[in-house]
């Protein structure tokens, strides 16, 4: 854009010229840092001084770019940087550009800006890590007071004049003070809404659509889809702005079929096929986020109950109270606010299947409550005297060790004989390397198809880095991670700016000249290490995990989830 350009898009409905100023906005880790620009001068962007700009991340290079504004326009230029400047997805030197462009400055997004006060617009909005943290904190309320809570993604319809500056000024007058609000990306924001139920903020939702530019809301809530942030996040790009009842259709990505291109998925499905016409109990175990709901439906869909509900139930999510009403329902007046009887989930899914997700978590009183259910194959609703019939496969699924848990005393043994029967253990996705492209291009063209955006594809170095990351979040973490992609991606592939630092960092990025670059194994030899420590404690206390958890000085449930995540328990039995 050259400088009369700019005077040009500076005229207002006469030729008078508005009091507006370029600026840069950069978008990092922890949060959004506004640069503003005067012709004749430039702007150095680095990790440290001298930069003009110093943002703390050890993918840019001490002074990693510049940016100049002269008579030709806006520049941007590497300062032979390690990491390299790119625009729109494409390695440049030194370019022009112009507000609409997508600039890469290692990790950190930059985009130019012809606006009056874009960092008053943008003042008050957190980055999105600190963001996250704060909905955890929300979240642990909601559970704890048993209270509504709600996550809101606002985007623009369109990107070229939709950046999230143009308005947020709109958005933060239809807010409440304890409203929060995190940058999702240039075009994207989140929104977290206490004290709000799904039907609440659709008048958000509403008020927001109009106007200009207009702009796209979709919700979801706690804990009707979701317990944590990542299963909030996850699900949030995934529903559309109806009602409940189109949110219980299939999901296309996770029902057109499991990819099991590991020899390890391939042995759970051999397994699914074989299970699924028998009437047995199956026990799930595996990692947050591996898949296990997926695994759960892919056994009713192929048994003869296909034609019949399958129910699901985060046990985790719904607070202990309430937990024997949603499962086998309730009476009238049974409590306050039990205004009129309602099936349980055992009820709805007769005929069909119950997946009943994190069993771990039931309560004890529940505990009993459904081991009775499951010898007797009749439920009672909570405030009723008679007995309700029902038939139903029950499907468990849980992260954690229930046999550590009964040896706790936090877990009935004589369920876990009732649920175990068969037991499948999905791997988590770091031991699936594999088939992290095929669920990548997956979710990538889905996301794409429910965005509404044409198709876009992942480049080299994107794909290197989502195989190189750890995925502690697993198959749901890689789903959001594209689904978030997606919203960023300006051009039609999927670059490493793309992804959040985290993952860039999976992919080891080549630190900037003058730091120090751990080995690669690194993390493998303490993992290592401390399972052999807490095997020779084990061996020592002849397998009692709370006189190892002693002497290691762990408290017992964190030796419980070591000895899980290492796999330790079986290296043991031998």
């Amino acid at each position: 854009m050259t400088d009369k350009a700019i005077q040009t898009t500076l005229k207002g409905g006469g030729d008078t010229i508005l009091h507006a100023r370029t600026t840069l906005v950069l978008y990092h880790r922890d949060g959004s840092t506004v640069a503003h620009m005067d012709k004749g001068k430039s702007i150095v962007v680095g990790r440290s001084a001298p930069s003009d700009v110093e943002i703390a991340d050890l993918g840019l290079s001490r002074q990693h770019a510049r940016f100049t504004w002269d008579d030709q326009g806006i520049w941007v230029e590497d300062l032979k940087s390690t990491n390299g400047t790119k625009k729109n997805g494409e390695p440049v030197t030194r370019t022009r550009i112009a507000p609409g462009d997508e600039i890469a400055v290692g990790p950190v997004m930059v985009s130019v800006h012809i606006v009056s006060s874009i960092d008053e617009e943008l003042r008050g909005f957190d980055g999105h890590d600190r963001f996250v943290g704060a909905l955890g904190d929300e979240i642990t309320r909601a559970r704890t007071f048993e209270r509504p809570l709600t996550l809101m993604l606002v985007r623009s319809a369109g990107a070229k004049d939709g950046h999230v500056s143009r308005w947020a000024s709109r958005l933060r007058t239809q807010l409440r003070p304890v409203d929060r609000v995190g940058i999702y990306g240039p075009h994207a924001v989140l929104v977290s809404l206490p004290e709000t139920t799904a039907e609440g903020a659709q008048s958000l939702a509403a008020a927001l659509g109009g106007g200009d530019p207009p702009l796209t809301c979709r919700t979801v809530s706690f804990p009707a889809d979701g317990g944590s942030v990542e299963e909030l996040i996850a699900e949030l790009r995934a529903v559309r702005r109806t009602d409940r009842s189109a949110r219980e259709t299939k999901d296309p990505v996770e029902t057109s079929g499991v990819l099991a291109k590991n020899a390890a998925m391939k042995q759970v499905m051999a397994t699914v096929k074989r299970v699924a016409q028998s009437t047995i109990a199956v026990l799930i175990n595996g990692e947050t986020g591996t898949g296990k709901e997926v695994i759960a439906r892919a056994i009713h869909d192929a048994g003869p109950r296909k034609k019949y509900p399958l129910r699901s139930i985060n046990c985790a999510a719904i607070p202990g109270q309430l937990i024997e009403s949603v499962l086998f329902g309730h009476e009238q007046g049974a409590y306050t606010g039990a205004d009129k009887s309602a099936r349980g989930i055992f009820e709805q899914a007769d005929g069909g299947t119950v997946l009943l997700d994190e069993i771990g978590e039931l309560a004890p009183s529940a505990q009993a409550a459904l081991l009775r259910v499951l010898e007797t194959k009749r439920v009672t609703r909570v405030g009723g005297d008679g007995e309700i019939d029902v038939d139903v496969r029950v499907i468990a699924a849980t992260h954690r060790d229930l046999d550590a848990m009964v040896d706790a005393g936090r877990f009935r043994q004589d369920l876990l004989y009732r649920l175990n029967t068969m037991t499948l253990r999905i791997p988590p996705l770091r031991e699936r390397v594999d088939e992290i492209r095929s669920l990548a291009e997956r979710f990538l063209k889905d996301a794409c198809r429910q965005a509404g955006t044409s198709s876009k594809t992942i480049d080299k170095d994107a794909l290197a880095a989502l195989e190189s990351y750890s995925w502690p979040g697993n198959v749901r973490e890689l789903r959001n991670a594209i689904e978030r992609a997606v919203v960023l991606a300006e051009g039609n592939a999927i670059t490493p700016a793309d992804l959040t630092e985290r993952i860039r960092g999976g992919a080891r990025t080549q630190p900037a000249s003058g730091e120090i670059e751990m080995p690669s194994d690194y993390k493998e030899h303490l993992r290592k290490y401390e399972a052999e420590l807490i095997l020779k404690a084990l061996h020592k206390h002849n397998g009692n995990q709370t006189e190892a958890a002693k002497a290691l000085g762990l408290p017992l449930r964190t030796l419980v989830h070591k000895i899980q995540t290492y796999g330790i328990k079986k290296k043991f039995d031998r």
